[in-house]
């Protein structure tokens, strides 16, 4: 479990850090998160055909000079990004010797402290029977200090609905805001969850968190495995047969798990839950295109 120093050591880390958005989201107000959006900022950013209506105020003449074209400059606007980090806390994520839940919470809070250090709003939001919301993106901003405790808090939950969890959270937030779901989608129905993320219009990233256990299975001749989720027993008898067939069979679910994401206009970012969480952010966040 991480320590006082851990999460102070996080925050540092997101000092450094931004959030990227790469659409277009409707319906905040004027913030400090640069969007692709434009309008009445003060940054330029393009230029289009003048067309009659148009502000003359907004002509750049000195490009009529050059071209003798009318062209309008473009500026972009500031907005105020809203973040909602949404956490599977189901009982398989309390699994590995580094646990799922453990790395998923240091993330989420990482991802809400970039967000409200920025300026902008922040919310965690964990998939359980229903929809809770530990920490809601309203506009009186929480300090890292009570991130970090709120998000201690978060315990693993029993019998949790997922997909019925992110419908409501779309019900809520659709088009509005960037979500980020953490899971092992080690569930039933998990390709129903990631169908309601792709359709609430959010810009959406999903991090894939497996434990090096789950990947690759160090375990040989007979055992017993426990289902985390309802306590269910299962005696094995673990040769190579098996744990090629094991292998053939995570690499299958991982694979689909992508290509869900990918249909559905998602990045798909997968992470070992032994993974440092330097790394994490500089390097798998930042690839996926959630951080720069």
């Amino acid at each position: 479990m991480a320590s006082s120093a851990d999460w102070a050591r996080d925050f540092e880390l997101a000092k450094g850090l931004s959030l990227r958005v790469r659409a277009r989201i409707a319906g905040f107000a004027a913030g400090e998160q640069r969007s692709p959006a434009t309008g009445g900022g003060i940054e330029f950013a393009d230029y289009r055909e003048y067309v009659p209506g148009d502000d003359v105020r907004l002509l750049d003449w000195s490009v009529y000079l050059r071209s003798k074209k009318f062209l309008v400059k473009l500026c972009a606007e500031e907005k105020e990004l809203t973040l909602v980090v949404l956490l599977d806390a189901s009982r398989s994520m309390a699994y590995g010797e580094s646990p799922k839940l453990e790395l998923a919470k240091r993330i989420a809070a990482v991802l809400a402290a970039i967000a409200n250090l920025c300026g902008n709003r922040a919310g965690i939001a964990v998939l359980g029977r229903s929809l809770l919301e530990p920490l809601r993106p309203d506009r009186s901003k929480a300090t890292l200090s009570g991130i970090a405790r709120t998000v201690r808090s978060i315990a693993p939950v029993d019998s949790p609905s997922p997909a019925s969890c992110i419908r409501q959270f779309a019900s809520k937030y659709g088009r509005k805001c960037v979500a980020v779901l953490i899971s092992d989608f080690l569930y039933p129905g998990w390709e129903s969850a990631l169908r309601a993320l792709a359709a609430s219009g959010c810009e959406a990233h999903v991090v894939h968190l497996l434990a090096p256990e789950e990947v690759s299975p160090g375990i040989r001749g007979e055992t017993t495995l426990v289902d985390m989720e309802d306590g269910s027993e299962s005696p094995i008898h673990a040769d190579d047969e098996l744990l090629d067939r094991y292998d053939d069979a995570m690499a299958l679910f991982m694979s689909a798990v992508r290509a869900e994401c990918s249909a559905g206009g998602m990045s798909c970012i997968p992470i070992s839950s032994d993974a440092p969480i330097e790394r994490v952010f500089h390097e798998d966040l930042r690839r996926g295109g959630v951080v720069c």
